[in-house]
Formats: structure tokens, C-alpha cells, sequence
């Protein structure tokens, strides 16, 4: 069992444009709409602390590890959750389209009985957050890409 939500948005910006964006997590806070805090680093197994506000829920703390990363690909954060309410992995993923053109997904997925309810449950507000953050990031990129010489 597992409940997906994801927001896929086209960014006319090289990937590593976009990339480099999302790679400074620290930094997220100066132009993101959900994110009152965030704190991490680009190393397998290093912490990632996220405070994100979401329309509808409220603040959501997410403490979890950078369990997978590939640069201009992908970063994948696990989130462990006690046995019996299953598994969230939130994931950043990358793709070129051009010289000049990329897209950008931003997403949850939750596995196991529990964490699929609470997918379903909080779903639309998360996709909206989701939706919010992907729109900034391809704002900030663009206009960081435009003003470059």
C-alpha cells in the first residue's frame, strides 16, 4: 500500500539552475512560501530538518536523513516513523529537457496502512504546499538565470 502526491512544474533554466537552488537547502526559507526553517547538507545520511507551514494544517516538522542523492538528478529524504505507521520518503527530482530547459518534481510518498492514511487524509493541503514551493523555485531560478551574464 502506498499514496503518492507530487507537483511537476517545467523550469526554462539549464537543471543545474534549478538544482543548485534546491541543493542549497539552508537557504529555502529566503524564498519559499512553506518553509519557515531548513536545515540540511548534501551527504548520504546527513540530517534534514524542515518546518513547513501548510494552508489548512498548520506547521509540520519533518526531521529526517538525506537517504539518496545524485547531483542534477535527484535528493530523496527519509523520514523514519515508528514501525507500525509505515514509511514517508519525501524526494526532489530533476530533469533536463534542453540546454535550457528542465523540470522539477517535489513529492511525498507514503507506504504502510497508517502512513497511506494520513497521505490521503492531508493530501490536497501538502499538494498545494508542494504546488506554492515548486512555483517559487522556478520563480527564483528563472530570475536568478536571467540576471546572470
Amino acid at each position: 500500500m502506498s499514496y503518492k502526491i507530487e507537483f511537476r512544474i517545467g523550469v526554462a533554466t539549464p537543471v543545474d539552475d534549478i538544482y543548485d537552488l534546491i541543493a542549497d537547502i539552508d537557504a529555502w526559507p529566503q524564498w519559499s512560501p512553506i518553509h519557515q526553517a531548513a536545515t540540511g547538507r548534501l551527504s548520504f545520511g546527513a540530517p534534514i530538518h524542515l518546518e513547513e507551514k501548510f494552508e489548512g494544517l498548520g506547521m509540520w516538522e519533518i526531521d529526517g536523513v538525506l537517504s539518496d542523492w545524485a547531483p542534477y538528478s535527484h535528493l530523496h529524504v527519509f523520514v523514519p516513523k515508528p514501525f507500525y505507521a509505515g514509511k514517508l520518503m519525501r524526494y526532489f527530482e530533476f530533469e533536463a529537457l534542453s540546454e535550457i530547459g528542465s523540470a522539477f518534481t517535489v513529492g511525498a510518498l507514503f507506504e504502510g496502512f497508517l502512513s497511506e492514511r494520513e497521505g490521503r487524509a492531508y493530501g490536497k493541503y501538502v499538494r498545494r504546499g508542494f504546488e506554492a514551493f515548486a512555483e517559487a523555485a522556478k520563480a527564483k531560478a528563472e530570475t536568478n538565470y536571467n540576471n546572470s551574464p
